[in-house]
């Protein structure tokens, strides 16, 4: 591994558990646990029971090429009892770690203070972390470090500058990773995921090269909308008054609907009833209803013909129309004669109106006078009367006027 990253890494250990150490004041009860190795185990490291913080590592020694933790634990938590146990776990992935005590069953006799309890080390460390990984993994992890190695060549006073400074940002980053550091299985399973959504995301970096686009594209949307924007949320109070007023409104209309609704309570109750007699009238439309569907049919068949039928008449109307039209003048000349053409018929009809055994016959009376000679000279017998232009009906004694009393002109 190159140096300035092990550095780095180690300076960050360092503040980690430099803000982790808390110097515990002599307690009552203490015990010395024994352990084959106390790596990254402090004076002042955290001991939990049960995930709960119940006191603090004292003092490490060496006894028989073994590590001998003494902690001191908190009187809520003590006297402790027979078969507790203890182990160490992670509380960050690269710096401190922590004491878990296993207090054995209230049933069993109570630990003396200073007593000796067994412990073991439940630990991975990170070259067996990296053997862990596959090869392509390791390929990717090994350009990666290359390249951090490039970024960090020379900088590394400002590397630890910039570690002193963010002791608490690294701290916050080994509480966030302490529930990681806790399992070493979960630590391959999340660098195996974490290889597997590299590779997704170097297979889809066309799609997330479209996304950052469209995102791009979507803020300067929005920026460029910022006065519509604001203009939109200074409205927003004004709308949420109006909302509410009209909100505020509902419990009276509802006060009102009640009694409707109550007055309709026995109207609802007779619906059953009525529905009851309901029955036998549905029952006799059954048949009419039956009888519907042929004349359904038979109205489908008409109306399927219809357009056809519209096409022809719309060809048909306009020359109708133009005829109409063009004998308005001819009906115009002639209905002034309408009372000559009905007298003209009355007289036919009563001259045939006569009728014997044989069926109805004509009778017609010929006169004859001096008018009737074709050369008449111009002279007028007595008592005849001649005019040649006689008005539209006179000849009945119906003279034609039209609607406003007016004669013909």
């Amino acid at each position: 591994m190159p140096r300035p990253l092990i550095a780095a890494l180690g300076a960050g250990a360092l503040l980690v558990a430099t803000a982790g150490v808390v110097t515990a004041a002599d307690d009552d009860y203490t015990l010395d646990v024994v352990l084959p190795a106390a790596t990254n185990l402090v004076a002042g490291s955290e001991v939990e029971i049960d995930g709960a913080t119940a006191g603090r590592v004292k003092e490490l020694q060496t006894r028989d090429g073994k590590a001998v933790v003494t902690v001191a634990l908190e009187d809520d938590h003590a006297p402790l009892h027979d078969g507790t146990t203890a182990r160490v776990s992670y509380k960050a992935l690269l710096g401190e770690r922590i004491l878990e005590l296993f207090p054995g069953k209230d049933a069993a006799p109570e630990l003396p203070d200073g007593a000796l309890v067994e412990g073991s080390v439940d630990r991975v460390e990170l070259d067996q972390v990296l053997a862990a990984l596959d090869k392509p993994t390791r390929t990717r992890l090994k350009s990666l470090l290359d390249r951090l190695e490039t970024t960090l060549d020379g900088k590394e006073r400002d590397v630890r500058s910039t570690l002193e400074s963010l002791g608490p940002a690294v701290e916050a980053l080994g509480q966030v990773l302490e529930a990681v550091g806790k399992d070493g299985p979960a630590i391959r399973k999340l660098v195996t995921r974490l290889s597997t959504l590299m590779s997704t995301l170097d297979e889809r970096d066309g799609e997330l090269a479209s996304t950052v686009s469209d995102l791009s594209r979507a803020t300067g949307t929005i920026a460029a909308n910022r006065s519509q924007l604001s203009k939109a949320l200074a409205d927003l109070p004004e709308t949420l008054a109006v909302a509410k007023s009209t909100l505020d409104d509902v419990p009276a209309t509802v006060d009102e609907a009640t009694p409707l609704l109550e007055a309709l309570a026995p109207g609802m109750e007779q619906l059953p009833g009525v529905a009851k007699q309901l029955e036998p009238v549905l029952r006799d439309l059954r048949p009419t209803i039956a009888q519907l569907r042929p004349t359904l049919a038979s109205a489908r068949s008409l109306l399927e013909l219809t357009p056809a039928l519209l096409d022809g008449a719309d060809s048909v109307l306009p020359q109708a129309n133009q005829v109409l039209a063009d004998l308005g003048p001819a009906v115009t000349y002639l209905r002034p004669y309408t009372p000559e053409l009905v007298g003209w018929l009355a007289n036919w009809g009563s001259a045939a109106a006569n009728y014997d055994s044989n069926g109805h016959y004509l009778r017609a009376f010929i006169t004859e006078g001096t008018t009737s000679l074709n050369h008449n000279p111009g002279i007028v017998p007595p008592g005849i009367t001649r005019k040649l232009t006689r008005l539209p009906g006179e000849s009945e004694g119906q003279p034609w006027t039209d609607a406003h009393g007016s004669e013909m002109q």
